[in-house]
């Protein structure tokens, strides 16, 4: 999507191939688009090898590295810009997630600041998640939430999933954690975080959360080559067994 992210002449044709995703998606009965929109580059980080607990390796941001790096070939975009470029998106695509009976489930910016390189982040707080998805009001406009970069960015996890799950607005869960601020973070063991993570798994329950959930971002475990960091295997099955431990706890029937 970043010929869209970036208003170019390739724009449209782009977005008709979203549409045409959409619509494909529907016919298939697959519920649930994940999107986001940050431009020319996706989740960034300073360091994909820091170390953690027993031997395992974790990502990190640090924005004192990223402070006096160069600009990109995008030159400087602007917030504003970015704003009005998401609204004509969505202009073109709700009507036909709404035909199609498809979610449409926009990720926050991950890490959440602005700019990095020239190049500015707009979903950086739940204030701006909130606004984003309410561009062009639908029922089938809504949030990824990941915890993660809301937990990043100093959000209180367990009200926010009450509140935004009390609209009915999460469609899509990242279950995982940090350790820091937008300025500088390490990601962590999902059991070693600073969220509750029972409390955000309860919390979920009570909004009556069923949508897909993903144990994002997870350790490099001792003994696994870090060649994709973030998504080993064995780091993921500890988070899948943390995630069915909570939520066999908070009495979540699956």
């Amino acid at each position: 999507m970043n010929n869209i992210k970036l208003a170019t002449d390739q724009r449209d044709n782009e977005i008709a191939q979203i549409q045409n995703l959409i619509r494909n998606m529907g016919k298939l009965d697959i519920p649930v688009l994940c999107y986001n929109f940050m431009a020319h580059f996706n989740w960034i980080r300073t360091s994909l090898a820091v170390p953690s607990r027993g031997g395992a390796l974790v990502t990190g941001y640090d924005h004192t590295l990223m402070k006096e790096a160069p600009l990109t070939e995008a030159g400087v975009v602007t917030e504003e810009q970015l704003w009005e470029r998401l609204e004509y998106f969505l202009k073109k695509v709700v009507p036909v997630a709404e035909e199609a009976k498809v979610k449409l489930s926009l990720h926050p910016c991950d890490p959440p600041l602005s700019p990095i390189r020239g190049i500015s982040r707009i979903i950086t707080s739940a204030a701006a998640m909130k606004r984003a998805i309410n561009l062009v009001p639908s029922e089938y406009s809504g949030v990824t939430f990941c915890q993660g970069t809301f937990a990043t960015a100093g959000e209180d996890i367990p009200a926010l999933i009450r509140e935004l799950g009390g609209l009915g607005k999460i469609f899509f869960l990242h279950f995982r954690d940090v350790r820091g601020t937008p300025e500088k973070f390490v990601e962590t063991f999902h059991d070693d975080g600073q969220t509750n993570m029972f409390e955000a798994i309860r919390a979920y329950k009570e909004v009556g959360f069923d949508g897909p959930v993903r144990v994002d971002h997870v350790p490099t475990m001792e003994g696994e080559y870090n060649l994709d960091p973030g998504y080993a295997s064995i780091g993921r099955l500890y988070a899948l067994g943390y995630l069915k431990g909570l939520l066999e706890g908070a009495g979540y029937q699956y």
